[in-house]
């Protein structure tokens, strides 16, 4: 796993990755960028922490920690915070987009559905959501999640303060390079 210094976001469970049974296996590693496009509204923009979780072909296997997802080759994604968003200081402003870079993950092909947990550091915020792209660099295949205007947070209780949401894939393209 990368430090904090190396990468602009870090993981919220230990060992990003699980081998496959054997000590000498190789653990392929990409890295992805996510965009979040946050709906354009007039209301409060929304302190908080954001996590996603990449759903792929596979199977679900139970953890420790809650449950992590794992493909046939063993490879495994966990919850991953964005931390710091590449393109504004201040990030999920009202009708912005923020770039997060997460690099040195583990190789997650064919996402399928994306989750998103928002943990709110203050009552009331939601946080209005547009959409949001996920690019995997080494295939060069942009994910596209529409979120449709979903407000997370908006309907948890007052003792509540983690949300989440599950948006399935509505298209996949190769991005090409020049």
């Amino acid at each position: 796993m990368i430090t904090e210094s190396q990468s602009q976001t870090d993981t919220t469970t230990a060992g990003a990755a699980a081998t496959s049974g054997s000590s000498s296996s190789i653990i392929e590693t990409c890295s992805f960028s996510i965009v979040v496009r946050t709906a354009n509204t007039s209301a409060q923009p929304a302190r908080a922490n954001l996590f996603v979780q990449g759903y792929f072909k596979g199977y679900v296997r139970g953890s420790s920690d809650g449950y992590a997802l794992t493909d046939a080759m063993g490879r495994q994604n966990d919850k991953i915070r964005l931390k710091c968003s590449v393109t504004h200081r201040r990030k999920f402003q009202p009708g912005h987009c923020d770039l997060f870079v997460l690099a040195d993950q583990v190789m997650i092909e064919d996402i399928k559905s994306i989750e998103v947990w928002h943990q709110k550091r203050e009552p009331g915020n939601p946080l209005p959501l547009h959409s949001i792209t996920v690019l995997e660099h080494s295939s060069h295949t942009a994910y596209h999640f529409d979120c449709a205007g979903q407000k997370l947070g908006a309907e948890a209780a007052a003792d509540r303060t983690m949300t989440s949401a599950k948006f399935g894939c509505i298209g996949s393209a190769p991005v090409f390079r020049k």
